[in-house]
């Protein structure tokens, strides 16, 4: 399947290589029987490597097929490819971090209707091993690794680093892919990076690095499931069924650990992560928890981090909140 996103070439460490692999489905036809549901739309959605680990395996098992759907999912490298793939119109549909869909909720109406997971404990910050930093304060006068714009990054620029004392001038941001970050640390052009799973479990495994803290305890991290507006003012039909769908596999995933942690393992096998265990994964799925709804506290937390962006002059305006949150579109889905 065709990937959006343009990243390139393996990397020289075996665990970072082919990170962008093959997509995670072709496209389907609908099945027999679909046909009198000939006004539904397909569905050309981007996915966020790892932190889409929900929608992988919504794709991997082809779980809208029983609804009828045409989809072609893509896997990508991050939130912000998916995100100008979808201002660009090559995608309908995808899952980003809430930073990603702010500024796509802002640029071009880009609407939420749902929380693909909740991921605080799959990210965080993570030393060079050895480099004598022990503490989040020991960052200072460091090299921090960071994909900026990025909803990690973000969560460090403004709680973790304040929290511990530390301004923006007491340390160097130094910006890299996520696929880079790991290489980075262990060839020490950087101290400490920013980053999530499984990049942080395989630096921990072969010796790279050592966690300094998870998010979970100081944010959510949703990963957001995003429309493109035109999709709902045209096919509102398939929007529903497409929820619909969303939402058996959200029953698969709470339904069926084991084979959800098989897909993921598979799903890192495929990235070039040979090193990450059926154990690793199944761990790391246990980490991600799946509450699909847009409840008022998710909303509370992503228009508190947006008013955040603007004073940090990271957005200029902010989206028409009442449009591109959306969570009367999954409530109507439910019945």
């Amino acid at each position: 399947m065709t990937s959006f996103d343009g990243t390139a070439a393996p990397q020289r460490r075996a665990v970072l290589k082919a990170l962008l692999g093959s997509a995670l489905a072709t496209a389907m036809l609908p099945p027999a029987g679909a046909q009198a549901q000939g006004a539904l739309q397909p569905i050309r959605m981007g996915v966020q490597i790892f932190t889409g680990a929900v929608a992988t395996v919504w794709a991997e098992k082809k779980i809208y097929e029983k609804r009828g759907l045409k989809v072609e999912a893509t896997q990508m490298a991050d939130g912000r490819s998916v995100r100008d793939a979808m201002i660009g119109g090559q995608l309908n549909a995808g899952t980003m971090n809430i930073t990603p869909f702010i500024v796509g909720a802002a640029a071009a109406s880009l609407t939420m209707a749902g929380v693909v997971s909740l991921g605080g404990d799959t990210v965080g910050v993570m030393a060079k091993k050895g480099a004598g930093i022990e503490r989040i304060a020991d960052l200072k006068g460091k090299r921090i690794g960071v994909s900026t714009g990025s909803t990690t990054a973000n969560i460090f620029l403004q709680t973790v680093a304040p929290e511990a004392g530390l301004q923006r001038a007491d340390f160097q941001l130094v910006n890299m892919k996520p696929a880079d970050q790991v290489a980075a640390l262990s060839a020490g052009s950087v101290d400490a990076i920013t980053s999530f799973e499984p990049y942080l479990t395989v630096a921990e495994k072969e010796g790279i690095g050592v966690m300094l803290l998870r998010f979970g305890k100081i944010d959510p991290n949703p990963t957001c499931l995003v429309l493109a507006p035109t999709l709902i003012e045209k096919s509102p039909e398939t929007v529903q069924t497409f929820l619909k769908s969303w939402l058996d596999g959200v029953d698969y995933w709470r339904g069926n650990t084991a084979a959800v942690a098989e897909i993921i393992h598979t799903m890192y096998a495929g990235a070039g992560f040979a090193n990450v265990t059926r154990e690793m994964a199944e761990s790391i799925v246990g980490q991600i928890k799946v509450e699909p709804d847009l409840t008022p506290a998710i909303a509370a937390h992503i228009k508190a981090e947006a008013d955040r962006m603007k004073a940090a002059n990271l957005v200029r305006e902010l989206p028409d909140w009442s449009k591109v949150l959306r969570p009367d579109l999954l409530a109507a889905a439910r019945g």
